[in-house]
């Protein structure tokens, strides 16, 4: 009965928003417009809903058994690094004095990727319940030893670091902390989402606003490219509106949040995630959902859209980086961005054996809580890692775990490279 009810409901929502994408895409693309569903009343009604399917789903994100989780260090393993080379014994007022342990505040803005969606999945219902304290850049359940995320790193560097999601959360949860990663958000969501982080970071008292250093990770794209980009009068501008919501978002992050670091990651690519062959049969249905521009007869998705849809795809890939690289952001000594390009080979075969499910949930769409950790320790590395030589495919903390160094203590910036 449960699970009969979930469903129900699960389509009833579906429709609706597909029919509200239909109608309202003649006009004005869906993603870049505020609809019904921003208003007051209609949030209070989705945050109710939120609350409701939350206990119905229930919390899945403690499960200590299961092919989804990474490899764990044996229990009394030391920290692969020197902590007091990673950590300043004076607080630097300088961006690219910045070291590892520096960083007080960690944030992070994006998509159902960020919010960890499914870490632990092992069926349908569990997709549904965001397993943010798994999250690879803003997760901080358990430590380093067992969930190697990058706030787990950076915990053992400074064990008062603050901001990191503790649990099973919603947005709506306080456990959720700096994550404003939201399911479904695109693009257009961007500037939103750094108003609404900056208020929450200024807000809490455990954050001196003006001193404490910060690191916001932005990642976002996966709905753009998979979901709506079919349903745009002309896909072709994606890269440009991409383009102005980005730099709006960095630029409010810059104006209104001193000592700021800012990682851009793109998301992988499509092609890597949907259109393998030996993928579980599972997947293949879901996938007819979460990337029907790419997948099934929703948007008639031929190889040729395909092919259409993977030449808008790099461009978009490519103004992550372009906006990045900016000359807007250099040469400041409180506000750095930087270009992390851990997923831009991104293969679920990174060990040369063959695919491995085990890295991605249960729809072979989002990251498992063992794909979270290959992410969230590849992104540290690429902190450490000077431009142009920074890893562009993720690894398991087990084969490749970066240390700050007496020469190269600090975290790489486009100043100090």
């Amino acid at each position: 009965m449960k699970l009969n009810c979930i469903k129900i409901v699960f389509v009833l929502s579906f429709l609706i928003s597909y029919l509200i994408t239909i109608n309202e895409a003649r006009e004005v693309d869906l993603t870049d417009r505020i609809t019904m569903f921003d208003n007051k009343f209609f949030r209070m009604f989705f945050h109710g809903f939120r609350v409701f399917w939350f206990n119905l789903a229930g919390k899945t994100g403690y499960r200590t058994e299961g092919k989804f989780l990474q490899e764990k260090f044996p229990p009394n393993a030391p920290f692969p690094c020197n902590v007091s080379i990673g950590r300043s014994k004076v607080v630097p007022n300088n961006v690219n004095r910045l070291r590892p342990g520096d960083i007080k505040v960690i944030a992070a803005m994006g998509d159902s990727l960020t919010a960890a969606n499914g870490a632990t999945s092992t069926k349908f219902l569990d997709l549904t319940m965001e397993n943010r304290g798994l999250s690879w850049c803003i997760g901080g359940q358990w430590d380093w030893r067992n969930s190697t995320t990058l706030p787990n790193i950076l915990k053992v560097y400074n064990p008062k670091l603050v901001g990191y999601s503790t649990g099973d959360a919603f947005g709506i949860h306080s456990e959720t902390q700096f994550n404003v990663a939201e399911i479904g958000a695109v693009s257009f969501d961007l500037p939103y989402m750094a108003k609404t982080l900056v208020k929450r970071i200024r807000n809490d008292p455990r954050v001196n606003f003006k001193k404490d250093w910060k690191m916001v990770t932005i990642s976002i794209g996966g709905n753009d490219i998979c979901t709506f980009i079919c349903a745009m009068k002309n896909p072709e501008s994606l890269p440009s509106k991409h383009r102005r919501n980005l730099f709006k978002a960095v630029k409010y992050l810059k104006d209104n949040m001193p000592r700021t670091f800012v990682n851009i990651v793109s998301k992988p690519k499509v092609e890597t995630v949907v259109m393998p062959k030996d993928k579980p049969n599972e997947c293949r249905t879901l996938h007819f959902i979460e990337c029907s521009c790419w997948q099934g007869n929703t948007y008639k998705a031929t190889a040729e859209a395909r092919k259409r849809w993977t030449k808008i795809e790099r461009e978009f890939t490519a103004v992550d980086e372009e906006v990045a690289r900016s000359p807007f952001w250099r040469g400041h000594k409180d506000f750095a961005v930087v270009y992390q390009p851990w997923s831009t080979e991104f293969s679920l075969n990174p060990e040369g054996k063959g695919n491995d499910y085990s890295l991605v949930s249960f729809d072979c769409f989002h990251m498992s809580q063992k794909g979270n950790a290959y992410a969230g320790t590849t992104l540290y590395n690429n902190l450490l890692q000077r431009d142009p030589y920074k890893q562009k495919n993720w690894a398991s903390p087990m084969h490749k775990f970066l240390c700050p160094t007496e020469q190269n203590p600090y975290i790489y910036t486009y100043d100090n490279s």
